[in-house]
């Protein structure tokens, strides 16, 4: 076990299942979803919806693989810890930095997707601008290391899953009584659903996953829970059903009032369904809710990058510069680096406006890729070796066989996603930084050696 991060074996007054399952849809629910949602709308037709369901059966798998072993185990640091200890230093440090640089990446989305939701009402003023501004704020935000963050964050998930519960009530209610002006459009055959045949269905799943790839907050938060073998297989059931729900009936009434291929990242999708049908006040109302909740997402991610690069640092996988603090617990050299990453990868979009916010989706997808995978392969290992005493294995991952399963079906996603040329851009840079990523495992493996050749010495 590695030090510093040992397990916990009381919580008193911790997390129960509701509110560990509001932290996973809180999590889940972002930009990536209200806005990075119509790329996958593009890709697969109506049949995205379908696309939503077969992304929830994968997360769910993954989930229960996550959790599976956490509520045994119980150590701070989750999954990337337990990646280690079953596939080896490298694994552990290529997962613990492959989800940094995908946090950082999605901050960056979620920034340019709150200046493209503000861009709605101030046309006139660049993309980019709004973006960077957008940024500087959730820096200084997180300068102020608020005690009542966490409230404010199970707020902003309850606000979340409302605003998709008004558009599915909404937007049914206005098909059912044909109010507004409802294109003319016909899902009634095979060809009108899959417009753009199964491989459409298949090449979407890189953004569905993307929108899916929260659910690391509720494996994460699991030694937080007062009770876990009792509360956490009732807390990723309602979090898996809840979200998986939420996405699949707003992904069919959204296909209901909007013809598909009208769809861009432009605008949310939901916020151009109801322009469509002409209800003004209801697109305004959601943009509105959509802004808050993904400036949500962006602070609350923000702060979860800075712990991230804490605890690597504590595992002495980063730089222990990482680790200085201040009196009141702001570490300041953490909280720099992330915004630096944060300010970095928004202001490309000064040279790549129009893409940029694909690119971003689809280089964090891989990373879920990346992670997801490691995390179902840690799973089998642990089946195999687990202690006797490890009796809890979570309904949600059909054994053995759900979890091979899983492993075929994200390596046919992942070759069917690389025929998308802004997936296949995404890929180029998700690969570039595993290569740096390796690169620096190599100089500190030699490090650590070095280390402890003069400590055997001295």
């Amino acid at each position: 076990m590695p030090k510093g991060e040992q397990p916990e074996k009381d919580h008193p007054g911790g997390l129960n299942a509701f509110s560990l399952a509001g932290l996973g849809i809180g999590g889940v629910i972002g930009a990536g979803f209200f806005l990075g949602s119509g790329l996958a709308v593009r890709e697969a037709g109506p049949a995205v919806v379908l696309s939503f369901l077969f992304g929830g059966f994968i997360m769910m798998q993954v989930l229960g693989a996550m959790t599976s072993i956490n509520v045994n185990r119980l150590e701070r640091g989750s999954f990337r810890v337990y990646i280690e200890q079953f596939l080896g230093s490298y694994a552990g440090f290529l997962v613990g930095w492959a989800v940094f640089i995908s946090s950082v990446l999605g901050i960056g989305s979620e920034a340019i997707a709150m200046g493209i939701f503000v861009h709605l009402w101030f046309p006139h003023f660049s993309l980019s601008i709004l973006s960077i501004a957008f940024s500087i704020v959730i820096i200084f935000i997180n300068a102020m290391n608020m005690k009542n963050f966490g409230r404010i964050e199970f707020g902003m998930a309850a606000v979340k899953a409302l605003a998709i519960l008004l558009f599915i009530f909404l937007g049914g209610y206005a098909f059912l009584t044909r109010t507004g002006d409802i294109p003319s459009q016909s899902i009634s055959s095979v060809a009108d659903f899959f417009p753009m045949g199964f491989s459409g269905l298949l090449q979407s799943m890189l953004v569905v996953i993307f929108s899916y790839s929260g659910i690391s907050a509720v494996a994460m938060a699991t030694n937080e829970v007062s009770n876990p073998k009792l509360e956490v297989p009732r807390a990723t059931r309602y979090m898996s059903f809840g979200s998986i729900s939420l996405y699949i009936f707003s992904m069919f009434v959204l296909v209901l009032l909007s013809p598909w291929n009208t769809v861009s990242t432009k605008k949310s999708p939901f916020v151009h369904a109801f322009d469509v049908i002409g209800m003004d006040w209801a697109a305004t109302g959601l943009n509105v809710i959509i802004l808050l909740a993904a400036f949500s997402v962006m602070a609350a991610s923000y702060f979860a990058s800075i712990q991230l690069l804490v605890s690597l640092s504590v595992a002495k996988k980063g730089p222990h510069l990482f680790l200085q603090h201040s009196t009141r617990g702001f570490y300041r050299n953490a909280w720099l680096a992330v915004a630096i990453g944060v300010l970095l990868v928004v202001g490309m979009s000064f040279l790549l406006p129009s893409n940029l916010y694909n690119y971003l989706v689809s280089a964090s997808s891989y990373f879920t890729f990346l992670n997801w995978t490691l995390n179902v392969i840690t799973f089998l290992i642990w089946k195999k070796k687990r202690e006797k005493t490890e009796t809890y294995e979570s309904k949600l991952i059909w054994g053995t066989p759900g979890a091979y399963s899983t492993l075929f079906v994200i390596l046919v996603l992942f070759i069917m996603s690389l025929k998308v040329h802004d997936f296949r851009m995404g890929f180029y840079a998700a690969f570039g930084f595993i290569c740096v990523i390796t690169v620096a495992f190599g100089f500190w493996r030699r490090k650590h050696l070095n280390n402890s050749d003069l400590t055997s010495n001295g």
